[in-house]
């Protein structure tokens, strides 16, 4: 598997729309343009800065297409298809595949507060039922249950097509945590920090990735 384009910056893209609520492309080409024109590693589309959640599924899936068609492998793409319903994000990640993106990035199911081995069985149902690489996303603010690390110790031990994981965890020693306990298991394992302020720290420890702006 690799991994090796996911270094550097990978900025979080709002989702642009217009005073109908319908998406702007000019704006979203623009914004797009503006990004690749300023050397930027990599984009994520409908992550928590894109508001995946106030969106319909046409508008996720109009979304999606739209830019990836748009950059057209210009730079590598991380596409967000979180939903609380396992079904609805391997729907999601089957689109994805279709699109060729080069990872879907997937939270835990949210809203309500599942056992570890719940949440082990929702990533791996979806790991397994979709051929683009899946990077888990922990957000514990707004899912309200954070990822264990003998969790996502055990997701990347037993599943090859989850590659890496994007923590938003206000605390450094989360991630050298799980540096220190996942990449025994998977040397390759990308690790990015959703905290702009934890980069230099989490490249010092062995991370990928910054993701300014975003949370």
């Amino acid at each position: 598997m690799q991994t090796e384009k996911f270094n550097g910056v990978f900025p979080p893209v709002p989702t642009i729309v217009n005073a109908q609520g319908k998406l702007d492309k000019k704006g979203m080409a623009t914004l797009l343009d503006h990004l690749i024109a300023n050397e930027v590693n990599g984009v994520l589309l409908l992550g928590s800065g894109g508001e995946f959640c106030h969106m319909t599924k046409e508008q996720r899936l109009e979304a999606a297409e739209f830019c990836v068609q748009h950059i057209n492998h210009r730079i590598p793409v991380l596409l967000g298809i979180s939903s609380t319903s396992t079904q609805d994000v391997i729907d999601y990640g089957r689109h994805a595949d279709s699109l060729e993106v080069d990872a879907v990035l997937v939270l835990n199911p949210y809203y309500a507060r599942l056992t570890d081995d719940y949440i082990y069985h929702h990533f791996k149902t979806v790991a397994e039922s979709i051929n683009t690489p899946v990077i888990l996303y922990n957000f514990p603010a707004l899912t309200g249950q954070d990822l264990s690390i003998d969790l996502i110790t055990r997701l990347a031990h037993d599943i090859p097509n989850i590659i890496g994981i994007k923590d938003t965890v206000d605390n450094i020693s989360h991630i050298r945590e799980i540096i220190n306990t996942v990449r025994p298991v998977r040397p390759d394992f990308v690790i990015f920090s959703g905290y702009d302020e934890y980069m230099m720290d989490t490249l010092i420890m062995g991370g990928k990735w910054r993701d300014p702006c975003d949370r």
